[in-house]
């Protein structure tokens, strides 16, 4: 019976068997407490320089990509949405929903018994998507544009944004 870091370590040793270029780590940490969290992002960080690999991180921890990302993709049904810097991204999102995810997560200053802000409406049936963005139901800057589908397009300096509206975001 092995804990579940101990779990965690086990399958990083097994895919650091073959010496890979990129090691693609599929939520590592979930359901781990925080200090077991902790030792799994840091021997991942110190594997990653001794053997001079690339990380894919898969996760929805928020605080798992600030703590070790460089560059962050975001993805919305199936869509890259937005791509930048973990810095520039936690910043100045430049998609209504990376600004929405990063609005929801709780805040030290906020005040006691504050409900926390969330994405209104439903996510969309992936077998039937919306025509143009699939976001833009659940949009705050939707409008008549969004039924086109958006391509990727340059946001500033290595930055990405499938938003044609990004310019608006406050």
């Amino acid at each position: 019976q092995l804990s579940g870091g101990m779990r965690q370590r086990v399958m990083i040793a097994v895919a650091l068997a073959c010496n890979p270029d990129v090691l693609i780590a599929d939520e590592p940490t979930t359901a781990l407490d925080v200090t077991i969290q902790a030792q799994i992002l840091k021997l991942i960080k110190r594997l990653q320089r001794e053997h001079g690999m690339a990380v894919l991180f898969i996760t929805h921890d928020l605080g798992v990509i600030a703590e070790v990302c460089d560059e962050v993709v975001v993805m919305y049904a199936g869509q890259i949405v937005e791509r930048a810097t973990a810095a520039d991204l936690f910043r100045a999102p430049k998609h209504p929903y990376t600004k929405g995810l990063l609005d929801s997560i709780p805040r030290l200053d906020a005040k006691r018994k504050s409900l926390l802000n969330v994405i209104e409406g439903m996510v969309p049936d992936f077998s039937s998507l919306p025509a143009g963005c699939a976001f833009q139901n659940r949009c705050t800057l939707a409008a008549d544009v969004c039924k086109t589908p958006p391509e990727l397009q340059e946001a500033g300096p290595g930055r990405l944004t499938r938003c044609v509206r990004w310019k608006e975001l406050a």
